[in-house]
């Protein structure tokens, strides 16, 4: 069995050596937050002052047993409170306050705590509960006005929509029950006081994506299942590995793998994928991500070579390699997409792109050739068909709702500026009404993955229980389950609805 603490980061090589945070391009102010894909919506975030603060010592929490970390063991101390109104109170005290829950990890020592001012009425507002007759209504509310929405964009009714999403924000809290912040998130994050309120929480932006991801079980799920699933299929024989990575990001993913592969006395070559010229604004610099692996891999002991390159230009020089052969090279095409730590998303035009070059290569040589490692944050099904854009909407809708659910199960009621700070900068970046029509546009079109004629990878009973090991299924409403005819497909849920699927191809 493949220890699940072995295939997640070492968050102790995550300290303050990882600074490759490109800060000349977290702000741009000329850059709308909510456009087209290919965007890296968080890098719109934070202001020029960001850069001293993302490149002190950070504390960073050990991983826990099972690798679920509990967020509370890190703000049991801090109590933030909310303001009475909407935007229009927030303060800078308010905002300091926020900061002060995400300093508290470095300041665990002093016992740092901070409380913020707020009237009588406030906890009323804030935190109302099943029974409430106004929550109920509000929440019925917006649900309707949410759907009406979507069948006003598929009738191509623009002065209705415009009409609808105003009375959507009259109803919308960033502070507020599950739907009120959904759609404060769809529509008014990224209006000037959603601006402030994400430029402000950026500067702990580090701290927040560490936290983020050792304590949510997303990104760490979907990792291991691809981790595991490349480690296993490896052959003896083979004395390079080719990982070419379609979205390095930040490259949490790899030290695990890294130090697997050295310990088999294997080399390896890593090809990450250009973004396009466009997305210069991406929050991570890939100099950076390539220092931080190289120090890794020198750790590891593993011989490493790291480039660049763009898909067309991938896809001409592995043609050459097909036609004189792999030789010793086995090759992975990994893509992760959308999932809620990346913050960032990538045209699924560009996955087909990518996945077809990795069906072209290993069309024919089966699990001799390579494997193909796919995650889905939105958990696409892509046998799926819509009768119309409102249905897609809706699908989409229900899918972040579940997560802003799930991030709920996180947070005690003191901690509802902390989940508010999370959804800010980790899911909002994906609720996009503007790109949505794109996404449905290309689904219409059948968004049909190239690899689904490659033979599936049978994943193994030990990764499943590993898996459920890490989203800590026992106490908690997660669910993991292997799907797929072949069995190839595993998939993450909360409370039965999928929340990220992971397959793997040979």
């Amino acid at each position: 069995m493949i220890q699940s603490d072995v295939l997640l980061p070492p968050w102790s090589t995550f300290n303050s050596t990882y600074s490759n945070l490109d800060h000349n391009s977290l702000y741009d102010p000329d850059m709308d937050f909510c456009m087209a894909d290919d965007l890296d919506f968080s890098s719109s975030f934070t202001s020029s002052d960001v850069s001293s603060e993302v490149s002190r010592n950070l504390y960073v929490p050990t991983m826990f047993s099972g690798g679920f970390f509990e967020l509370q063991n890190l703000w049991d101390e801090i109590q933030i409170t909310s303001p009475t109104e909407g935007l229009e109170s927030i303060s800078s005290g308010e905002i300091e306050g926020v900061d002060g829950w995400l300093n508290a990890s470095s300041d665990t020592e002093e016992n740092v705590t901070s409380e913020l001012p707020v009237s009588e009425n406030s906890m009323d507002m804030l935190f109302t509960y099943p029974g409430d007759e106004l929550e109920i209504d509000n929440q019925l509310s917006l649900h309707h006005l949410l759907r009406a929405y979507g069948e006003a964009m598929e009738n191509g009714q623009k002065e209705l929509s415009t009409e609808i999403v105003k009375s959507i924000n009259k109803k919308s809290n960033p502070w507020g029950t599950t739907m009120e912040r959904l759609a404060f998130n769809l529509f008014q994050s990224k209006e000037s006081e959603g601006e402030y309120l994400r430029q402000e929480l950026s500067k702990n932006f580090m701290k927040a994506f560490m936290v983020f991801y050792q304590s949510f079980p997303y990104g760490k799920f979907a990792h291991f299942t691809a981790n595991s699933a490349i480690l296993q299929a490896v052959p003896d024989d083979a004395k390079t590995i080719h990982i070419v990575d379609f979205d390095v990001g930040e490259g949490i993913q790899w030290p695990p793998v890294f130090e697997a592969i050295s310990q088999k006395g294997k080399s390896l070559r890593f090809t990450s994928i250009k973004l396009e010229d466009k997305c210069i604004c991406s929050q991570w610099d890939f100099e950076g991500t390539k220092k931080w692996l190289y120090d890794h891999a020198r750790q590891s002991g593993l011989k490493l070579q790291i480039e660049e390159t763009s898909i067309e230009d991938l896809a001409s020089g592995l043609t050459r390699i097909k036609k004189t052969g792999p030789g010793e090279e086995w090759l992975v095409f990994n893509c992760m997409i959308r999932l809620p730590h990346m913050a960032r998303r990538r045209k699924r035009s560009r996955v087909t792109d990518f996945l077809k070059v990795a069906k072209e290569l290993l069309a024919n040589g089966g699990a001799s050739a390579g494997i193909v490692t796919f995650a889905d944050g939105e958990a696409q099904d892509s046998s799926r068909t819509y009768l119309g854009y409102s249905s897609f909407f809706d699908k989409l809708l229900m899918h972040y709702e579940t997560l802003f659910e799930s991030l709920e199960q996180h947070f005690h009621a003191h901690l509802a500026e902390a989940r508010t700070a999370m959804e800010t900068l980790f899911l909002a970046p994906y609720m996009c009404p503007l790109a949505w029509p794109q996404d449905w546009e290309e689904s219409t079109q059948g968004f049909d993955l190239p690899i689904t004629s490659l033979e599936g990878q049978k994943l193994s009973q030990e990764s499943l229980i590993e898996a459920k090991q890490i989203v800590n299924e026992r106490e908690s409403s997660y669910k993991v389950e292997i799907a797929g005819e072949q069995e190839h497909e595993m998939v993450l849920e909360w409370k039965g609805i999928p929340l990220v699927r992971v397959s793997t191809w040979i």
